[in-house]
């Protein structure tokens, strides 16, 4: 096939069509077998269709189930763990994990002007996320609970954990600290990020599923974000919860 390219050129227009030739026929192939699946589903008899509805009925009653199960474990908004109480906020920490397959923990100060803006977004994200829980935990004065922090439970995170820059967003998969977000580092070092963007970050570190408005790789990450990086997290302490001798020991925040 003469492309026009000249003798010198000719091979690369070669490839060129060849190219161009093998992405149309995978389109035509797609196309062919979408159009398949309508031509099945038309040729159906009664029962099968009352089988695909079935079917159909069971996955959206799994998936109410799992939602509704999501929010008794206080999926869908953004909680603080101490509920302003004086309570034990590493204990609480703990049992959100053993219940939520999925956390983003907010450790902030309110003395930190920073820590607002993770605030105002991660108070939009979760809503949106019901598979992730999102919390936060008051860090000021950990060391006394009489300065407005969450007192000795608190102090142990930010110890155990390595806590060191206000605000950090810890990831939490399956009773794993996985990942800190350490300040705006990962979001172009500015706190002019946009919430969706804050969302493919923590998608790509597999804290929450991406939706389709949030798939799209930020500007400031120049050219490969998130999991397609395969990001190592800083922090990989496993969170254990028995007596088997292994975890975490110190203050007895095992024994539950």
């Amino acid at each position: 096939m003469d492309l026009g390219f000249g003798n010198t050129n000719q091979s690369v227009g070669n490839a060129a069509a060849t190219t161009l030739l093998r992405a149309t026929a995978a389109q035509e192939a797609a196309i062919s077998s979408e159009i398949s699946k309508y031509d099945a589903l038309l040729e159906s008899n009664d029962t099968e269709l009352e089988k695909l509805r079935e079917r159909r009925l069971a996955q959206m009653k799994a998936a109410r189930q799992q939602k509704t199960k999501w929010l008794e474990n206080g999926h869908g908004s953004y909680t603080d763990l101490a509920s302003g109480q004086q309570m034990d906020v590493a204990r609480a920490f703990f049992d959100a994990a053993k219940v939520s397959n999925r956390m983003v923990v907010h450790f902030h100060r309110p003395s930190t002007r920073q820590c607002d803006v993770f605030h105002a977004a991660l108070e939009k994200l979760a809503p949106k996320h019901p598979e992730t829980r999102f919390v936060k935990i008051n860090v000021e004065g950990c060391d006394d609970v009489r300065e407005g922090g969450s007192g000795v439970g608190a102090k142990y995170l930010v110890e155990k954990l390595g806590i060191v820059v206000m605000p950090t967003l810890l990831i939490v998969k399956d009773r794993k600290a996985s990942h800190q977000l350490r300040g705006f580092d990962e979001l172009g070092g500015k706190d002019d990020f946009t919430v969706n963007e804050l969302a493919y970050v923590l998608g790509g570190h597999e804290a929450l599923t991406r939706r389709d408005e949030e798939d799209v790789e930020p500007s400031f990450l120049g050219g490969g974000g998130g999991g397609e990086r395969g990001i190592e997290g800083v922090n990989s302490l496993r969170m254990m919860f028995g007596g088997n001798g292994r975890g975490v020991r110190r203050g007895g925040y095992d024994d539950f």
